[in-house]
């Protein structure tokens, strides 16, 4: 049946005078006129009657009987017209499209001028054009591998921390001591008439920390005024702008006793200390070694990663590029579409938290200014990346693609044959095949940028990249051994 209605279409346009006109604009759009009369709308208004009319109730006739005089009577042309745009606007442009020798890269902005008898125009959206400029000359030194005695060192007060055990102490608390309380804290929220609980706990372990903003703001500074034994009441002006609307501007109350007071205490850093860290190291100088091997390895991938994105970065502004603020629109409609969704599933990065703390309270069209050059980053970055690929010729072959999805189904344990079940759909291996290359593009942009010596002790001017921690052995040094 729609094959049937686009060769109808086709024959249709070519028996009629449909007015079509374009121009090009300095934006990468195109301008398209199209301009129909009564009878050249009268297929479209008909196939809008056949589709409509099996929904309609009307007196006197058996459903999806009545005539198209009928349903014209009782609910007007205009109604038909308006349903038949659902179809009629796509269908017409496209061969309006194809007429004027146009090719699109988005979906167009359509503006309709007139509905009976349909007069429209369409802002298409043209091909970005893409300058890569002299990419081959693109040089970004790398830092090197560096590992600090401090660094060590911090790492090994913190081992020494955490496997301490939490000890008794006499006296005032403070922050990062574990404390044992009954507390009961409140708001009186006006617009129900009554008090909301924001904490009631008897008998509960808390940890104060400096800054923390849970549940509110100050909380902790509270906490640790707290004497054993007192029941303490105090009160918290919750700022204005708090991140949880429903306690913003109020006061909130508190009730408080204090009942014990633990802190850790840490122990000596020493050999003792290596043989109770993770499987047990022989001595502390082993442990130091197997630290500074890991922190490298962290750094290593953090350096690489860093990088990577100057160099992209780098890319990006020598590039030129010329792109419809259509697309821009579009691709902010994503970004929006993927905050709101991030929001509801409760999956927020750093990222989205911040922008949820940035954008409370605002209007959409200010949300929406705000976002945009995130958005716009992301355009063009997707841009000069497909078409350094194109130029470059990078792609993934079928042994490479089957062998990520191996990889993939290897870490995936007791999950792989999920994984492999996933990647059995050609649509799932083309949206790898897609990563994969772009990552390639990526690794291969870095690797032009980098010459001989260049690796350097000074950071990059901009290094926006997010870094994953690899698997090491730190992370499982600071397991206690159930000592």
């Amino acid at each position: 049946m729609v094959n049937f209605w686009r060769d109808s279409l086709a024959r249709w346009i070519g028996q009629h005078k449909v007015k079509v006109s374009s121009e090009q604009r300095p934006s990468r759009e195109a301008l398209l006129s199209v301009e129909l009369d009564s009878s050249e709308v009268e297929p479209f208004l008909e196939r809008a009657y056949k589709q409509l009319v099996p929904k309609l109730n009307i007196a006197g006739f058996r459903k999806g009987k009545a005539p198209r005089r009928i349903v014209e009577q009782m609910y007007g042309r205009e109604y038909l017209a308006n349903e038949a745009l659902d179809f009629l606007l796509p269908e017409v442009t496209s061969k309006a499209l194809e007429m004027e020798s146009i090719e699109m890269a988005a979906f167009p902005s359509i503006s309709l001028e007139r509905l009976d008898p349909i007069k429209y125009t369409a802002t298409v959206p043209l091909k970005p054009i893409v300058d890569l400029g002299d990419y081959a000359s693109l040089r970004v030194p790398k830092e090197r591998v560096r590992v600090s005695k401090g660094q060590i060192e911090d790492v090994l007060k913190r081992i020494s921390n955490e496997i301490a055990p939490w000890e008794p102490v006499d006296g005032l608390p403070a922050y990062e001591d574990l404390l044992n309380l009954d507390v009961h804290g409140w708001v009186y929220n006006e617009e129900h008439g009554h008090d909301h609980d924001i904490i009631n706990d008897k008998a509960t372990d808390l940890v104060p920390r400096e800054g923390s903003k849970v549940p509110v703001p100050g909380f902790s500074a509270e906490l640790i005024k707290l004497k054993t034994g007192v029941e303490t009441k105090f009160d918290i002006e919750v700022p204005s702008d708090f991140e949880n609307s429903e306690l913003a501007g109020l006061t909130a109350h508190f009730v408080a006793t204090l009942h014990s007071v633990k802190r850790r205490i840490p122990a000596e850093i020493d050999d003792e200390l290596a043989k109770g860290v993770g499987e047990g190291f022989e001595n502390l100088d082993s442990l130091k070694l197997q630290i500074k091997n890991d922190l490298e390895a962290q750094e290593s991938l953090n350096v690489d990663a860093r990088h990577k994105e100057e160099a992209i970065n780098q890319l990006l502004a020598s590039a030129t590029i010329e792109v419809s603020p259509i697309i821009i629109d579009h691709e902010l409609d994503h970004y929006l579409e993927e905050f709101r969704d991030a929001m509801q599933s409760g999956r927020m990065t750093i990222e989205h938290y911040q922008r949820y703390l940035t954008w409370a309270g605002k209007s959409q069209e200010e949300i929406r200014n705000e976002a945009r050059p995130a958005a716009e980053e992301r355009v063009n970055r997707g841009l000069v990346l497909r078409e350094f690929i194109e130029k470059e010729s990078i792609e993934i072959t079928d042994d490479e693609l089957e062998g990520e999805i191996e990889k993939m189904a290897l870490e995936a344990g007791s999950e792989s044959k999920q994984v492999r079940a996933m990647f059995k759909e050609l649509g799932s291996k083309d949206s790898l095949r897609r990563v994969m290359v772009e990552r390639k593009a990526v690794d291969q942009i870095a690797e032009l940028a980098l010459t001989e010596g260049s690796a350097v002790t000074a950071k990059p001017k901009r290094a926006r990249a997010k870094t994953t921690k690899p698997t090491n052995k730190v992370s499982k040094a600071t397991k206690r051994t159930g000592k």
